[in-house]
């Protein structure tokens, strides 16, 4: 703050409770309040907030479904390991092994559980994990095949 500016600055302050003691009836602050300016920012404010509550449920459920599949990636795994650790166990439902999985765990991170729409994307998330892993499987028999037969093929004699 500069030398000049200090007095106007001193001046301001003393002058605050005089202006103030002026406003003080309701009318007054009713009048200073409602001013086309205050009005027009109390309607952005309420816009802004009801664009910002419905405009975030769209993040949200973007989010959530990035964590549902996410879980089912997970949870797919988990029953798999679950079942190559104990062949006997292997007579138990993956998918709703699966869907348990799933559910718990977000229950247990914070989020309410899985609605029966995400249950039935869990599950179509399972069955495209488990053709894609039918498909590597057969995939690699059949080049495991090739290679032996490829293996044991004649030879040319060196020389």
């Amino acid at each position: 703050m500069t030398l000049v500016s200090a007095p106007i600055a001193l001046a301001t302050l003393d002058a605050a409770p005089v202006l103030l003691a002026q406003a003080s009836t309701s009318s007054v602050l009713l009048d200073a309040l409602l001013t086309p300016t205050n009005i027009t920012l109390a309607l952005g404010l309420v816009a802004g907030a009801v664009g910002l509550f419905f405009g975030g449920s769209t993040w949200l459920t973007t989010r959530r479904k990035r964590i549902v599949a996410t879980v089912a990636f997970h949870a797919f795994h988990v029953v798999e390991d679950i079942a190559a650790l104990d062949e006997s166990e292997n007579g138990f439902d993956k998918a709703a092994k699966g869907l348990e999985v799933a559910d718990s765990w977000m229950k247990a991170n914070g989020w309410r559980p899985l609605k029966p729409r995400e249950l039935a994307a869990v599950k179509l998330e399972f069955k495209s994990l488990h053709g894609a892993q039918s498909a590597e499987v057969k995939v690699r028999a059949e080049a495991m095949e090739l290679a032996v037969e490829v293996a044991s093929g004649p030879s040319m004699p060196c020389g």
